[in-house]
């Protein structure tokens, strides 16, 4: 496995809730990112997002599309994002679909890690294979 590592910003953040009710809410939100570092381009995602009453209660699911370069090769790639958050403890899974590759990024697979430093600065680790 070879890693990329560095930082991107959300360039785009448009929400929407669709459903409120008996304090649950879910919500779809369209989101843009700018990569530096390793990753180096944009991508856009969509999220589906479901809370409840607890603030700190919540989950989402997302497919995002990468397009630049990855350590220089150039492509593009889909990462499927599935995350559960409850009171201080937190699951996410972001890994590569298989065959989204394209050009340079054809047949990649790997796993990506979402680090948010208390400053909002977010950070990531893709460990990939092409």
């Amino acid at each position: 496995m070879t890693t990329a590592q560095g930082t991107f910003d959300i360039t785009r953040w448009d929400d929407q809730t669709y459903l409120d009710a008996e304090g649950v809410k879910l919500g779809a939100i369209d989101v843009g990112k700018a990569f530096v570092g390793g990753l180096s381009g944009t991508s856009t995602a969509r999220l589906l997002t479901a809370g409840g009453p607890v603030p700190t209660s919540a989950a989402y699911v997302a497919i995002e599309r990468f397009v630049g370069s990855l350590d220089g090769l150039d492509g593009s790639f889909v990462l499927q994002h599935h995350a559960v958050m409850a009171g201080e403890s937190s699951e996410m899974s972001v890994r590569i679909v298989p065959d989204s590759g394209t050009g340079k990024l054809t047949g990649i697979t790997g796993t990506l890690r979402i680090d948010i430093a208390e400053d909002g600065t977010h950070s990531y680790r893709l460990d990939y294979e092409v």
